[in-house]
């Protein structure tokens, strides 16, 4: 058996909400957007996993990483299904979601919600042996606490 590839680190749920805008709203010069697609896709650390299973030959691709228990953490456990095997740690908080609001290809303003903040002193046993078998481990660093155990 192939060691796998590890990634450590901070998942986000991207989310794009794209629409057209013809007009300002007559309160304050912003544009009202319309016509509005949700786009979801993994972000963070999330991202860095999918991307290094996309290029791994057909090596596991293993993601360590904090995952709340709410509404996020599913969307982003469904978008990772099948392509990146997950080890979730346990966390308090919402899972991070940064939203977009898109007008065609412009960012118009970014809402952030969520921060999943990890519950733990030391990596849970199955994550840290994860890492001590892998191939390579690649560190995604969000600044939420993931990388601050010990055994990281």
């Amino acid at each position: 058996m192939t060691a796998p590839i590890v990634v450590v680190g901070d998942a986000l749920l991207d989310v794009d909400l794209v629409g057209s805008a013809s007009r300002l709203t007559p309160d304050a010069p912003v544009p009202v957007v319309e016509d509005v697609e949700r786009r979801e896709r993994p972000g963070g650390a999330a991202l860095a996993a999918v991307l290094a299973a996309q290029f791994a030959g057909g090596r596991e691709v293993v993601l360590v990483t904090p995952l709340a228990d709410d509404d996020g953490a599913q969307r982003l456990r469904a978008l990772l299904a099948g392509r990146v095997t997950l080890l979730p740690i346990p966390a308090t908080g919402g899972t991070a979601v940064k939203q977009r609001i898109r007008v065609g290809d412009h960012s118009v303003a970014r809402l952030d919600s969520g921060g999943a903040v990890s519950t733990f002193g030391a990596l849970p046993a199955a994550a840290a042996a994860a890492i001590e078998s892998a191939a390579a481990v690649l560190v995604a660093d969000y600044g939420r606490g993931t990388t601050s155990a010990a055994d990281v």
